[in-house]
């Protein structure tokens, strides 16, 4: 079973590396991201995100940017606390699988990207676009939340190490 589940991931990575359409609609992969929002954090991703940079929130633990680019739920926001500043976004995934929210997910992340981003997926429950090792990560994750709907964080990273796992996440 294990091997069928590993030979079955490796087989969505591919897809999507590849483009294809597999459960996801193309109207609704396009409809979960701003396209034109998402590009233009990932531009701003060089420059420590400051040209999207609002009104700053800082306390004890965390700094948190409001931005009026929004990507993903119109729930984003450019956050530092463990990690350096990124931008983030976090709503809810109609799928209740993790595997299908990902492909669905990452067929639009594709379309929105481009053709010069590959993507892999390091885990069940996440997928990571680059588009060259030095720029910046686009990470698109699944979790479940206290109400059992499946949810997902969209986040832009200035650099992989960045983006990066950190213990105690997921």
């Amino acid at each position: 079973m294990a091997t069928m589940a590993r030979t079955w991931m490796a087989g969505a990575g591919m897809t999507l590396l590849a483009g294809c359409a597999s459960q996801a609609t193309p109207d609704t992969a396009a409809q979960l991201f701003d396209c034109g929002a998402l590009n233009q954090a990932v531009e701003s991703a060089e420059g420590g995100f400051d040209d999207i940079k609002g009104r700053l929130d800082d306390t004890r633990l965390t700094r948190t940017w409001e931005t009026d680019v929004q990507a993903f739920h119109d729930a984003c926001l450019i956050t530092s606390a463990r990690r350096p500043d990124h931008y983030a976004c976090f709503g809810r995934l109609k799928l209740d699988s993790p595997q299908a929210a990902l492909i669905q997910g990452g067929e639009g992340l594709a379309r929105c990207l481009g053709k010069d981003w590959t993507s892999r997926q390091p885990s069940a429950e996440r997928i990571e676009f680059v588009r060259n090792a030095a720029g910046p990560v686009v990470v698109l994750e699944t979790f479940l939340n206290d109400r059992g709907r499946r949810m997902g964080t969209l986040s832009v990273f200035q650099k992989a190490r960045d983006a990066a796992p950190m213990p105690g996440d997921g």
